[in-house]
């Protein structure tokens, strides 16, 4: 079998760090050193390597391990004084059962060993550098040393699982961060105290004490657990509500994700921070799900809406925000679901709200709402295509639409094209929506049950 092929935008990082690591890993062994303890050695790589047995999938395509307590451990052994000892641990140690599995392409396998090695090369760096200089046997020396190497450690590990992650996804590193390193720091940094306590123990009791702290490992690695699963649970509700309305609605069908993607890319091009890209991204997913509330004959009615049923239509903003007011974690959402159809002249709904006044994530939902159903298909009409659209976000700026939202679109269109939104990867809905439900109805006899009289 031909080995995978690195994509050219991975080739010069992984190149660099596995040139990098083991250049530092032949220094460190080359020569030999000669007062090394090998059961030591063999004793903390086996920790590791049991640590590196529990990965934990986050968001954002990075894999979360416990194998920094360990790692950290060594690196504070004072009986392993050589970096031979840290550097062989981190490359062995962290050897997964992804790896021996080759669910891990060959380039990646070698970029997440080298990369561990850089890391702990950087803590053993800082350790040796600073115990001289901080007074160790003093609580506060002591735990500046701890967080020194614990920062040298984390961030270059960090920094580099982030940009093999941003380079394989195409992803901004701000969003890889964001998604999957910002909401497990504390749980990091307490893998970091909890490796320096392992050598403590290691040194002062023996090395069989510190397997105890298997338990905490294992309860730290519960913690990345549960905030992987509570994030894929919460946008699975999320994913569930927008797809509630698909299957009321079948004329707009994939419509909310369109949106929710066109004004994360517009948001992101305005240069907002990954939070409030992410909270965009969900008001757009979410926006219409006020229509649930409006009647099936309005909603789904294959022409124009009459004056009185545009009333009630324009009743779905405030039905969305009371919608998703009682969740806590959709509440920062209900004031951009609320006026995303405020216009910036103060002539929309519900409020009549004007210019700034309105929130900076509604004005971009509406600039990405009329460009989505301009460029879409509706029952009443074809779409009228990505240049007339913009001729109509362009005529209606500073009237309908934040002119400032208007021209980051336009600029994000002329760097990706015209298709930089295409959905054609979009999963099939396999699901019947109300109308089509009613319709098959409509043919088919009602079925009776075969005992009934």
């Amino acid at each position: 079998m031909r080995p995978e092929p690195i994509p050219s935008n991975l080739r010069a990082l992984v190149v660099g760090v596995v040139s990098a690591g083991g250049l530092i890993l032949f220094r460190a062994t080359v020569p030999y050193p000669a007062d090394m303890d090998l059961s030591r050695v063999l004793f903390w790589t086996l920790i590791t390597i049991t640590t590196a047995a529990f990965p934990v999938k986050l968001p954002g395509g990075v894999v979360a391990h416990i194998t920094t307590a360990p790692i950290i451990a060594a690196v504070f052994d004072t009986q392993l004084v050589n970096p031979f000892a840290v550097c062989w641990i981190a490359l062995i140690g962290t050897t997964e059962i992804r790896d021996v599995r080759r669910q891990v392409a060959w380039y990646g396998t070698l970029y997440n060993r080298f990369a561990y090695v850089l890391a702990a090369f950087a803590a053993w760096l800082v350790f040796n550098f600073a115990q001289p200089v901080l007074k160790a046997d003093e609580v506060f020396g002591t735990i500046a040393l701890i967080v020194l190497v614990g920062l040298a450690f984390s961030i270059t590990n960090m920094f580099l699982a982030v940009a093999a992650a941003s380079l394989r996804t195409n992803s901004p590193m701000a969003r890889i961060w964001a998604l999957s390193v910002s909401n497990t720091l504390f749980g990091t940094i307490a893998l970091v105290f909890l490796g320096w306590l392992m050598a403590e123990v290691a040194t002062k009791v023996g090395l069989w004490a510190s397997v105890l702290f298997m338990v905490p490992l294992l309860l730290a690695r519960y913690s990345f657990t549960k905030y992987a699963e509570t994030r894929a649970m919460f946008f699975g509700t999320v994913s569930a509500l927008s797809q509630a309305i698909d299957a009321k609605d079948g004329f707009t069908r994939g419509h909310a994700d369109r949106v929710s993607r066109i004004a994360g890319a517009i948001a992101r091009e305005m240069g907002l921070s990954e939070r409030n890209i992410e909270e965009i991204e969900l008001a757009g997913m979410l926006h219409d799900i006020g229509k649930i509330g409006v009647e099936d004959q309005i909603l789904m009615k294959p022409a124009r809406l009459d004056p009185h049923e545009q009333e009630l239509m324009r009743r779905h903003p405030i039905y969305g925000a009371k919608i998703l007011e009682p969740s806590e974690s959709l509440r920062p959402l209900v004031p951009l679901v609320m006026h995303h159809h405020e216009n910036f002249d103060g002539s929309g709904y519900p409020d009549g709200r004007k210019g700034e006044d309105i929130p900076l994530g509604s004005r971009i939902i509406i600039v990405a709402d009329a460009y989505e159903a301009m460029t879409s298909d509706r029952i009443y009409r074809k779409a009228i295509g990505h240049e007339r659209a913009m001729d109509q976000l362009n005529r209606y700026k500073g009237i309908q639409f934040d002119p400032q939202v208007v021209r980051a679109l336009d600029t994000l269109l002329e760097k990706r094209g015209a298709e930089a939104f295409d959905v054609s990867e979009l999963p099939p809905i396999n699901y019947e929506t109300l109308a089509e439900l009613r319709k098959r109805l409509a043919r088919e006899p009602v079925a009776r049950d075969a005992h009934a009289g």
